[in-house]
């Protein structure tokens, strides 16, 4: 089966036509991005992480099956050269250590998920959202660093202060909620958004944080829009994942449907 941040990112980057680079492990995967237009795939490691997903009342829970491990000198290689950056992982692949190398001098935008995710004993995955505290310290060398998870992958500072969490960070930060109105907060301009989401499609939200960071990623650090409002086409495209059919969204639709997100100033 397709999956994990490589498979969601990839595609979602075919979907708005831009070309990328994505390093990733060889796998099911990786063998199908290659036949996409625009990608350039590297396979630095070999195997998936794989998750069971339970389903708990409204929610879910994911218990471990398998782990992968990327070989982290050749994820620098792969790298070398870029000035921008997307790190999403699934579960702990690389080592926070290698993070430094990994981000310096480069744009980069970081999904805290495979960091903050720790596995019990008998598998069953939870959260530790303080080690977004360590992420953003090993985010220091890069140019430009973004914070991007789900709401209970952050500490409650993060979504109940946005801008006080960036400014201890260092970074800025985009805190989602599912399907529900989110928050982002920028340091340059010293202010956090209130963003809503379009409404109104409904569907399996799984793979949307990873559609949402690949264009989240694009339109910030390529197209140059202001951080709200890249945000508004990433919840456009997370949104429009939500129907299940291929193509996910297409670029015509995202830049004529963000336009109707709502992005207000959080006082």
């Amino acid at each position: 089966m397709l999956g994990g941040p490589a498979y969601y990112i990839g595609t979602a980057l075919h979907y708005v036509e831009v070309g990328g680079r994505v390093v990733t492990s060889a796998s099911p995967t990786s063998r199908y991005l290659k036949k996409l237009w625009w990608l350039d795939v590297v396979e630095v490691g070999s195997g998936d992480t794989v998750f069971r997903i339970e389903l708990a009342g409204e929610g879910r829970e994911l218990v471990l099956v398998s782990a992968s491990k990327l070989n982290p000198g050749a994820v620098a290689r792969a790298i070398e050269g870029l000035g921008k950056a997307v790190i999403s992982l699934t579960m702990q692949e690389l080592d926070l250590g290698y993070l430094p190398e990994l981000v310096a001098g480069r744009d980069v935008v970081v999904d805290v998920q495979g960091f903050v995710r720790v596995a019990e004993p008998s598998g069953r995955v939870t959260l530790r959202p303080t080690a977004v505290y360590t992420v953003a310290k090993l985010l220091r060398r890069a140019r430009y660093a973004i914070l991007r998870g789900e709401r209970a992958e952050f500490p409650v500072e993060c979504w109940k202060d946005p801008l006080g969490c960036s400014n201890s960070l260092g970074v800025d930060v985009v805190v989602t909620n599912g399907g529900n109105p989110f928050v982002v907060a920028s340091r340059e301009e010293e202010r956090a958004y209130v963003i809503k989401p379009l409404k109104g499609v409904a569907g399996v939200p799984i793979g949307l944080g990873d559609v949402f960071t690949a264009v989240l990623s694009y339109y910030l650090l390529e197209e140059g829009l202001e951080l709200p409002r890249a945000a508004a086409v990433a919840s456009t495209a997370a949104a429009l994942k939500l129907r299940d059919r291929h193509p996910w969204f297409t670029r015509y639709e995202l830049e004529l449907l963000s336009p109707k997100v709502e992005i207000s100033k959080l006082r």
